[in-house]
């Protein structure tokens, strides 16, 4: 899921609990009694009140939780990967579930989750989370190495289509380094020389002195 700052979610988060690799019950929990904490980039808790409702997913299906966000006001003010740590809590269980992870994406002038998929299609298959990492390790690498530009603007097109040049490139060098179909390895990765062409052009005519 990705939103931007300011945003008040309108759909639900539907989760569905799991121990490891298998599906967890809820009956030893109650509803009124689960802990949902957000937290930001830095791991500091942002005050936000959510609902909790448990579906009750008998005889054959998979029990799930219901998150109702919080509409008295935005919980969701900084950029960056946000996450929700659900606790289930019963009068003789307490279980915490993965963290979700939301992302909150900034429009600065470098691409989004939202940009990115737009002009590259293979974007499409990419989870959110990754996305949004690739592209701000790529606007990162990208702006160390191009000239720099005031602190309020924005980076101009050759520093877009390099951050996105080099995402491509970070995720085929990462798909070449996973162990099996679908693994990925998140890892900085030296700029190519197009990408480099792209963000200080070179002049094709020798200098005459």
């Amino acid at each position: 899921m990705a939103y931007y700052p300011g945003d008040i979610p309108a759909e639900d988060i539907m989760i569905e609990p799991a121990r490891g690799q298998d599906p967890l019950e809820l009956t030893p929990f109650a509803a009124a009694s689960t802990e949902v904490v957000l937290r930001n980039f830095d791991g500091v808790t942002i005050m936000a009140t959510f609902g909790v409702q448990f579906i009750d997913g008998s005889p054959d299906d998979i029990d799930t939780i219901l998150l109702n966000w919080p509409t008295a006001g935005t919980v969701l003010t900084d950029a960056g990967i946000h996450t929700i740590a659900v606790t289930l809590v019963g009068a003789n269980a307490r279980e915490r579930l993965a963290p979700i992870p939301i992302v909150v994406q900034e429009e600065n002038g470098w691409h989004t989750v939202d940009s990115a998929r737009l002009e590259w299609t293979d974007a499409t298959g990419i989870d959110d989370v990754r996305l949004y990492s690739l592209l701000e390790l790529a606007a990162q690498q990208c702006a160390q190495f191009a000239p720099p530009i005031a602190a309020a603007a924005r980076p101009p097109l050759n520093y877009r289509q390099g951050q996105l040049m080099h995402a491509r490139n970070m995720l085929n060098a990462g798909r070449a380094e996973g162990e099996g179909e679908g693994d990925f390895v998140l890892r900085p990765f030296p700029l190519d020389w197009m990408v480099r062409q792209m963000l200080r052009p070179k002049s094709a005519m020798p200098a005459v002195l």
